[in-house]
């Protein structure tokens, strides 16, 4: 290969991380403009493994997205009715390292939203979840369980 096809390639290269690099911000500014939305990590335990991403609170809903993705939907909607808080600690010292320091755990029983556990391969069950967060953004979450309007309960009965 001659010098001038390896530097092509390369400025070609360049351009696409430019490229996928602005798309992730321009997801992240489209997904946060609408409110209501924290840095938060996922574990579930089928997975078992801490995925970063953005929790956005909705008035029935809590959507997930992941971090490092150009999908714009979210990629779990967990029905707010269906999550409640069974446990909450702060993260461990091998948690810490991937986490950041003052992060808590909850761990949840979260079901997720009818929407999507009426589409194919989809579980309509409840499952265990952890989320990590920070401790602002937990006292929001719980702030955000507990403030359910009693029109969406009775709807909920």
């Amino acid at each position: 290969m001659s010098a001038d096809v390896v530097l092509t390639l390369a400025q070609i290269a360049l351009v696409l991380i430019v490229a996928a690099a602005v798309c992730l911000v321009l997801r992240r500014r489209l997904i946060s403009r609408r409110g209501g939305v924290v840095e938060c990590c996922l574990r579930s335990r089928a997975s078992g493994q801490w995925q970063h991403g953005l929790a956005e609170y909705r008035s029935g809903e809590l959507y997930w997205h992941r971090s490092l993705s150009l999908r714009v939907r979210p990629h779990a909607a967990l029905d707010r009715r269906g999550l409640v808080v069974t446990s909450s600690r702060p993260a461990g010292a091998g948690e810490t390292g991937w986490l950041g320091p003052g992060t808590m755990i909850v761990t949840c029983q979260a079901r997720p939203s009818a929407a999507r556990a009426k589409r194919p391969n989809r579980c309509a069950t409840s499952d265990v979840i952890e989320l990590a967060m920070s401790r602002a953004a937990l006292t929001g979450y719980l702030a955000w369980l507990e403030a359910t309007p009693a029109s969406y309960l009775s709807v909920a009965s």
